[in-house]
């Protein structure tokens, strides 16, 4: 799991994973990137920041459990925080488009955003 430890989610090494592996995967890195953005400086975060919102809005579209949906809530605020909020509208539509795609269909019941 040592791969899960970097500023950006390592794409090449998630894409290697098993469906059960890929979840802890996504979990350690989220923990991981928790502890890490409070002390990583603002001109590294926002040289990445446009790829790592990338990356966390995209992970909501796999309609994650609450422990990893409430790190990327975590991981986000602390990004916008810390970085710039010139995207911050744009992912906050992401999260509306979210709400409003999801049907409320049985199968859709267990998704929550």
């Amino acid at each position: 799991m040592e791969l899960a430890h970097s500023l950006l989610l390592n794409e090449e090494a998630y894409n290697q994973l098993g469906e059960f592996q890929k979840a802890e995967f996504i979990f350690e890195w989220l923990r991981f990137l928790e502890k890490l953005l409070p002390v990583t400086s603002r001109a590294d975060i926002r040289e990445n920041q446009k790829k790592l919102v990338e990356q966390l809005t995209s992970l909501l579209n796999n309609s994650p459990g609450p422990p990893t949906r409430r790190l990327v809530a975590k991981n986000l605020a602390v990004l916008y925080s810390t970085g710039d909020t010139f995207s911050v509208y744009q992912t906050i539509d992401k999260c509306n488009e979210l709400i409003r795609s999801k049907d409320d269909s049985p199968s859709y019941l267990p998704t929550k955003l």
